[in-house]
């Protein structure tokens, strides 16, 4: 199947980041695609989506089962001079419309629990997705804050030595000792918020991996969203939506079984009667019918309706709720999409040049400690906001492709086999 977001399938190259808690001779990389799959071969609740869907396979071949006949042996005058014995069948029979409205309404069963199972599929999907690029994110962040204590510390040190040369007052010192220490802190906390992150990866994949690290260049690249109508197209090809044209043929079904259930089915009876009065066998036959006074199944097909057209207004529904979703993801995917961008290509670049020119303006007596710190702050503050812009537009890409059942890495695979 050809994606209709081709443009996610190219990727840059970035570079590898691991986890400082995790030896890096003991680490192996792990890729996006490597952890998609790996999820979808241990998760335990993708596995017992597919169990599910086992099992309604089962109940659909189930469905078209015959009633079986019935072996009945009688005997009369038990105790007296000439007993009476019976042998005989009995065997049920449907009316027309019975039996092939239970094989659909199985069969529509059936298939939902396959779009079902393929919904539960595109859910652990996005969830390793988004697990993943937090995962990236948190490390990125941890990047930045380790060279925001490495630069904390450089000014703390030019700082110190202008305070002790008497070109600066004692509190400046003070200033840049209190920045170093709330760098540290800060680079401590994430430090575990990385581990919890892939703590949170691991649990997705199954619980069983350990000593890995993530890969940005495994991310798709950052490219303009498509338009908002392209991706409302890709809503109806979706499990969500599939699986209630599957609903209504199952309720249209249960509607018609309900409506031949009011024909009563006739039992047919067929045996052999033993006379030992006189050694004679006789051959006997009957039919019976129920007679329908008292159910006459109209509550049945009233409340088969009923069911037959809530589902379709909860499709109706469903799709109106995924509309919704759609447009509140699309809008902060576009938004995140244009932050990045104007962070990294304007943002960054001047905060960068302004705090090169506040530091070596400061080491060379032209700006005092306020000013590199004021540049500072804004450097490392637009660095973060660059990495929650780049995880914003993965966590958006990643439930929209949820929603419109693409993922660009699955599809990515099937093009290169």
């Amino acid at each position: 199947m050809k994606s209709p977001i081709g443009l996610t399938l190219s990727f840059v190259i970035f570079f590898t980041i691991a986890f400082p808690a995790i030896a890096e001779n003991n680490t192996s990389a792990l890729s996006l695609h490597d952890a998609i799959k790996t999820a979808l071969e241990k998760s335990p609740s993708f596995g017992a989506a597919i169990d599910r869907t086992n099992a309604m396979k089962a109940a659909t071949s189930q469905a078209g089962a015959l009633p079986n006949p019935e072996l009945s042996i009688e005997a009369e005058n038990i105790g007296g001079d000439d007993p009476y014995e019976g042998l005989g069948v009995s065997q049920l029979i449907e009316m027309p419309g019975k039996r092939s409205s239970r094989q659909n309404i199985a069969i529509g069963e059936e298939r939902k629990s396959i779009y079902e199972r393929d919904a539960a599929r595109l859910d652990l999907i996005r969830d390793i997705v988004v697990a993943y690029a937090q995962a990236v994110a948190a490390q990125e962040e941890l990047g930045v804050l380790k060279e925001e204590q490495s630069l904390a510390q450089d000014v703390y040190n030019s700082v110190a030595a202008k305070v002790d040369a008497g070109k600066e007052p004692p509190i400046q010192k003070n200033k840049a000792a209190i920045a170093l220490s709330s760098s540290e802190i800060a680079f401590e906390r994430a430090q575990r918020g990385a581990e919890t992150t892939i703590k949170v990866l691991t649990n997705l994949m199954g619980g069983k991996i350990e000593g890995f690290k993530v890969e940005m260049n495994t991310l798709p690249a950052m490219v303009p969203p498509l338009g908002l109508a392209t991706y409302a197209e890709m809503i109806d090809n979706s499990p969500d939506s599939l699986a209630y044209d599957a609903m209504i043929e199952a309720a249209q079904s249960n509607l018609s079984f309900e409506k031949a259930k009011t024909i009563p089915d006739p039992t047919i009876n067929v045996g052999v009667r033993d006379f030992r009065e006189d050694n004679k066998k006789a051959f006997v036959a009957g039919v019976s019918f129920p007679f329908p006074v008292f159910d006459m199944n109209r509550a049945g097909v009233r409340r088969a309706g009923h069911e037959y057209n809530a589902t379709m207004l909860d499709k109706v529904n469903t799709r109106l709720l995924l509309e919704t979703e759609l447009n509140k993801s699309y809008e902060a995917f576009v938004n995140a999409y244009r932050e990045h961008e104007i962070l990294n290509e304007t943002v960054l670049p001047g905060a960068q040049q302004a705090f090169d020119f506040a530091r070596e303006g400061y080491k060379a007596g032209k700006f005092g400690y306020l000013e590199v710190l004021d540049a500072q702050r804004t450097l490392f503050d637009a660095r973060k906001q660059s990495i929650q812009t780049m995880l914003d537009y993965y966590r958006e890409m990643a439930v929209i492709d949820r929603l419109t059942a693409v993922h660009t890495l699955t599809v990515k695979e099937e093009k290169n086999k």
